[in-house]
């Protein structure tokens, strides 16, 4: 005759895989996979909405005025790059390129620099000789100064970013096509929003 051990506990044949069953008839996997999507949709509506426009405290009506296009110098591209972070000494680095192989590398940038922003943005004069009948022009606020664009989960950036055309896309980054701009003619000022 057979002992029965105290020590583990006796479950009868009916109780085995309970839990399993709860689960299935409650439609568990549906429900899981249903706010896992929820999640991922409120995520990404966070990441790609625009910042309210009352968070940036510049001025900007006296570049984008179309009067003030007379007191531009000429022939220059003045390319505006505007961040929400005032108290940040990290600089704004921008990059220009002429081809969507280079696009998103800055070592590939036909011109790239940097400059620490001043009451929240930062103005680079380009002579429009030296710039492609098509490019775009990427642009980050390096707040930490590591040089590089700091990213987390799924590779999302936190640091302020912004591209020309101020091209946003819900998952990754724009397309070059996206972000592509004519060589104006003339003196012209644009204006990028990094957030």
């Amino acid at each position: 005759m057979p002992v029965q051990n105290d020590k583990l506990p006796f479950r009868s044949p009916n109780e085995k895989g309970r839990y399993r069953r709860a689960w299935k008839e409650s439609h568990g996997n549906l429900l899981l996979s249903f706010a896992g999507v929820i999640f991922l949709i409120g995520l990404a509506m966070i990441w790609a909405s625009p910042p309210d426009t009352s968070e940036f405290d510049v001025d900007l009506g006296t570049v984008a005025n179309t009067d003030q296009a007379q007191s531009l110098p000429p022939n220059v591209i003045l390319i505006r790059v505007v961040t929400s972070q005032l108290d940040s000494p990290g600089p704004i680095r921008i990059a220009v390129y002429d081809s969507a192989e280079n696009f998103g590398n800055p070592d590939r940038a036909i011109i790239k620099d940097s400059l620490v922003p001043i009451d929240g943005f930062v103005v680079w004069e380009i002579q429009l000789g030296i710039l492609p009948e098509q490019f775009a022009i990427a642009a980050y606020h390096d707040l930490d100064d590591n040089g590089e664009l700091n990213r987390a989960l799924f590779n999302a950036p936190v640091e302020p970013y912004g591209f020309s055309n101020n091209a946003r896309s819900l998952v990754g980054p724009p397309t070059y096509e996206q972000t592509i701009m004519e060589r104006p003619s003339e003196s012209t000022a644009i204006e990028i929003r990094v957030y």
